[in-house]
């Protein structure tokens, strides 16, 4: 028999899944304004092989179906970002990820996209990676669903 503590239906009611694409929304592009967002895979995963220490989360859209070299590449980056403790946060669309990275002119959308820490907030030595109000929401949503299979997706706005 499963019984729900209070505590854990409270977060249940705080991750408010249409809230979610919007707190992803939001902070995506709070760090492309802030320079802090990397989009596609590539540049992802170089920024990723020089400063994993420096990611505070991977966004990657769900993967199409029949589409297997782009699901291999993000099982691979999901094994990566887990071994450095990077929480990958899983979106629905790949054209709606890429219009908010300024992708333009792309068939597939945007692969992936990388937000790196904000060195401009403040830190304190408990602290390793100061976070915005948006990016606590979601690092907590992401720690409260770590053991979740399959993955939740969070619907992005349109």
């Amino acid at each position: 028999m499963c019984v729900e503590t209070e505590n854990n239906f409270s977060k249940q009611e705080m991750f408010n899944r249409s809230k979610l694409g919007r707190a992803v929304h939001g902070m995506l592009t709070h760090a492309k304004i802030n320079n802090r967002l990397i989009c596609g895979l590539f540049p992802a995963v170089e920024y990723l092989e020089k400063s994993p220490e420096d990611v505070l989360f991977c966004v990657l859209p769900q993967t199409r179906p029949g589409d297997s070299t782009m699901h291999m590449q993000t099982v691979l980056l999901q094994a990566f970002c887990f071994e450095n403790d990077i929480p990958v946060i899983q979106v629905d669309s790949s054209e709606k990820l890429a219009e908010y990275c300024d992708i333009r002119n792309s068939d597939i959308g945007c692969t992936c996209a990388v937000v790196i820490k904000d060195s401009s907030l403040p830190s304190t030595p408990e602290d390793e990676f100061p976070m915005s109000p948006t990016e606590q929401i979601l690092a907590d949503f992401y720690e409260f669903t770590l053991e979740e299979f399959p993955r939740p997706v969070i619907e992005l706005p349109s």
